[in-house]
């Protein structure tokens, strides 16, 4: 395992509790009670997430608030969010109005949740075009079903309607990508809660990281990431989050835990079960895999999918306002 730096000047910061984040000689600091703290760069740092029991001292929140630096507390195998402290802005004001307005108008928020939809079936249908050119002759019958889900979801009269391509299409892709799994992995179907088997523990994970750094983005641009189009409103559920997330789910979780799987370093046996808790991946391996998620986030460019699937909303969203003013 590699040691832990003493020193990082970074955008992302992830602190595994116990310990506490405070101030030294004018730079945050993680400490968790033995051996040299880690000293963090406020004028890099955007996001912290803390996993378990972090602490944060006075100067530290007031060091936070300053440098406008974005917390999300996690329980201690990252598979909850328990809090977040961000920044509030009132550039945001007038882009919240807009997002409030526009959807109040179910004809609006149809269209948006429509784009969405299309947006998650055409990334499924880049991905088994990938299964097609590694010999899997059923990703043919796949895209080809993609094609026709696409038309479906963008004739949909109503957001159940609606819901029911996106399962449908999602149903079928996992079945597809299941069987890239190489032995002794296996996958007998999507299991959220809770996760029934590592692969499933593992997409939970995954997803959980990812939905984070969506919320993260999304406040960074000043949306209400509690409002969005296909999700209902729902009190502690990051709506919108839950909409963005969509077309990235396969290209950035389902691709990491596919190549984590089939090429290492991880194995059923660094999975246990957890009384009402399902399948969780064992604590000393936690922080190896976590760094392997970080490494993709930044070689493959991540940020950038991310960026794009924001922009592509708020210029939607602004489009809907346009028209509901004409």
């Amino acid at each position: 395992m590699a040691k832990t730096p003493t020193s990082l000047a970074t955008p992302t910061a992830h602190l595994i509790g116990p310990g506490k984040l405070k101030v030294l000689n004018g730079r945050l600091a993680y400490s968790k009670g033995q051996g040299r703290p880690t000293r963090l760069d406020p004028t890099k740092l955007q996001t912290i997430v803390c996993y378990g029991n972090v602490g944060v001292t006075d100067d530290a929140m007031t060091m936070l608030f300053r440098n406008e630096i974005e917390v999300s507390w996690l329980s201690a195998n990252g598979s909850r969010c328990r809090g977040r402290l961000a920044r509030s802005s009132d550039r945001a004001t007038a882009l919240r109005v807009i997002q409030h307005r526009v959807l109040l108008d179910p004809a609006a928020r149809l269209r948006l949740a429509g784009g969405i939809v299309v947006a998650k079936i055409n990334s499924q249908s880049t991905a088994a075009r990938h299964f097609q050119r590694h010999g899997d002759g059923q990703a043919t019958a796949f895209r080809r079903q993609a094609r026709q889900s696409c038309r479906a979801a963008r004739a949909a009269t109503d957001l159940d309607r609606l819901r029911g391509v996106e399962g449908f299409s999602s149903k079928a892709l996992l079945a597809l990508w299941g069987r890239r799994l190489a032995k002794p992995w296996s996958f007998p179907g999507r299991v959220r809660r809770p996760p029934t088997d590592p692969v499933n523990a593992l997409l939970s994970l995954g997803y959980t990281w990812l939905i984070n750094k969506v919320v993260a983005r999304i406040q960074a641009t000043g949306l209400e990431a509690n409002l969005g189009a296909l999700h209902e409103l729902r009190p502690g559920r990051p709506s919108l989050a839950c909409d963005l997330i969509e077309p990235l789910r396969v290209p950035i979780v389902d691709r990491w835990v596919l190549k984590r799987c089939n090429r290492g370093p991880l194995s059923p046996g660094d999975f246990e079960a957890v009384p009402d808790r399902g399948v969780r991946l064992k604590r000393h391996c936690f922080t190896d895999i976590l760094s392997t998620w970080e490494t993709d986030w930044l070689s493959l460019g991540h940020h950038r999918l991310l960026e794009g699937q924001v922009d592509d909303f708020v210029t939607n969203l602004r489009r809907e306002a346009r028209r509901q003013d004409s």
